[in-house]
């Protein structure tokens, strides 16, 4: 690389081109201010016109310090040796680089290549060595134009982006809000289903259950056997019919009440249901172990109720073990609390697990256990509410383990 010489006097001719100096002063000022990288570009060559009247000027973005397309005045110059030769030495390149008849410059700025520019065949070539020291002293101004320009362009980019986005946050909370409307609505809805399902249904249901009494009290003895057990079927019929409709409002009040939540002993409520069982079945002979300690951050009159499902089908399923064993514990893998119900009862094919939690699907009959299929949708919901999971394991007559978490746990 040659090294810039000293200065000599200038010559009348190069003394005459010193007038325009005022203009490519005038010219340089406003550069850092312009914010379009194609006019700064523009006005660069300009700037390099007046300065030495090139018959050519090559300008080539840097992005990542990975050139991108020549950009060439007048239009039709190919890429000279020496530029190729400076752009291949991209990884370091010199601040400038001198040509057969011209010069090549390095625009940067904080480390940074913008770019390079060549300057080729200019005007009075004997003085090309001035021409250079006058460029380096303003290339610095050059490359904090392209810098201002581009950083401005990434600026708008960002603002209408941003604005963009406010604009779709805008369409997203007025869509949301529609859609809220809509699920209220739809809850309204829900709600007068669940009275038309509790009045309009079940007191039909009650009307045909207590006909059938009478029919059967005042009647029966006019009745062979077999007619008095097609009552019977009847009044059982209607009276599963009327739990199940139960069991769906139950259902919907989990998905549908307003959440309390506190802290909930529930080591102290699955004893209280464990009596409750016992209550109601005093023969069964069970052994039940829960876990001391047990505590959660939830609704407590949700959670009894999924705690009731769950502790209900495991002394419903362990019906035929003498004794029945079900263990209420806890297991903390990697940190996170995992309740878990484990029995000793019927059990289930896993192949059928996914079943177990949608509503009125059951793996036992109705004449094995009885049930309306809503019990563990319920817990589910209730779960799910609380930002849990629960999933379940088992064998088939190997007993069955329910494990559930909790969010707030």
């Amino acid at each position: 690389m040659n090294a810039v010489a000293p200065g000599t006097t200038a010559a009348p001719d190069l003394q005459r081109r010193l007038a325009d100096f005022a203009m490519v002063l005038d010219l340089l000022g406003t550069l850092p201010g312009t914010m379009d990288e194609a006019r700064v570009i523009a006005a660069i060559r300009d700037l390099f016109t007046m300065l030495c009247a090139p018959a050519h000027i090559v300008y080539v973005p840097f992005n990542g310090n990975q050139p991108g397309e020549l950009q060439c005045h007048p239009d039709g110059w190919t890429i000279s040796p020496a530029l190729k030769g400076f752009l291949a030495d991209n990884s370091q390149l010199h601040a400038w680089s001198e040509s057969d008849n011209g010069f090549l410059l390095r625009l940067a700025q904080a480390g940074e290549t913008l770019g390079v520019l060549e300057i080729e065949n200019v005007a009075f070539p004997q003085y090309k060595t001035h021409y250079l020291n006058l460029a380096l002293t303003i290339v610095h101004v050059c490359g904090l134009a392209v810098h201002n320009a581009r950083t401005y362009e990434k600026l708008r980019a960002t603002i209408a982006e941003r604005e963009r986005a406010e604009r779709e946050i805008v369409q997203l909370n007025a869509e949301l809000k529609r859609r809220i409307q809509q699920v209220e609505s739809t809850n309204k809805e829900l709600e007068a289903f669940s009275y038309s399902v509790s009045h309009d249904l079940r007191s039909p249901l009650h009307g045909i259950d207590g006909w059938s009494h009478v029919l059967l009290e005042e009647y029966g003895g006019q009745l062979d056997a077999q007619g008095q057990d097609y009552l019977r079927m009847i009044r059982s019929e209607t009276a599963r019919m009327n739990g199940l409709i139960k069991a769906l409002l139950d259902l919907a009040r989990v998905s549908r009440n307003e959440m309390h939540l506190e802290t909930v002993d529930l080591s102290a409520l699955c004893r209280e249901l464990e009596q409750e069982l016992r209550a109601a079945d005093p023969a069964r002979q069970v052994e039940v172990l829960i876990a001391p300690g047990l505590t959660a951050h939830g609704d407590p009159v949700l959670l009894r109720a999924a705690l009731q499902n769950l502790l209900g089908n495991a002394w419903k399923f362990t019906r035929d073990r003498t004794p029945g064993q079900i263990t209420v514990g806890l297991q903390a893998p990697a940190g996170q609390m995992v309740f878990f119900i484990r029995d000793n009862g019927a059990g289930f094919d896993m192949t059928y697990a996914a079943k177990l939690f949608a509503p009125f699907q059951r793996l036992h009959s109705q004449k094995e256990f009885a049930g309306t299929g809503i019990g563990l949708a319920t817990v589910q919901r209730i779960i799910h509410r609380h930002g849990g999971t629960v999933w379940a394991e088992g064998a088939v007559d190997q007993g069955a383990t329910f494990y559930f978490t909790l969010g707030g746990s």
